[in-house]
């Protein structure tokens, strides 16, 4: 990985990420800027949303994609915030209750069945 990556963090822009060529180091680079601030930039597609969570995606090329799942946590903070997380879920999943089960190892049918909301 480029040493100014590190280094530099403030240098990591979405030019910068849709520059990189190394797959690896594109996603380590939207990790060090965060999921949060990528999507709020604009640099992924909110593709789907349900009652789950919101599915964010970027393609770059055919086989080629970063994909993230928004959930918000059902605990609220002491100020009654509820913080939203931002996890990293396969490209290939189309709904968001599809990403959110594959996070729990599950498919989109057993995951709607569940009732309790962490």
């Amino acid at each position: 990985m480029p040493r100014w990556i590190i280094e530099h963090r403030d240098r990591i822009t979405l030019a910068a990420i849709d520059e990189q060529v190394d797959v690896q180091v594109r996603r380590c680079m939207i990790e060090i800027m965060t999921p949060e601030r990528y999507v709020a930039l604009g640099g992924a597609t909110c593709v789907a949303e349900d009652e789950t969570g919101i599915l964010w995606r970027r393609n770059w090329l055919a086989a080629d994609a970063w994909a993230a799942v928004e959930v918000v946590n059902a605990t609220p903070e002491p100020d009654g915030t509820r913080r939203h997380f931002f996890l990293q879920v396969p490209a290939n999943l189309r709904t968001a209750r599809e990403a959110v089960a594959w996070t729990y190892g599950m498919r989109a049918e057993a995951y709607a069945h569940l009732v309790l909301r962490t």
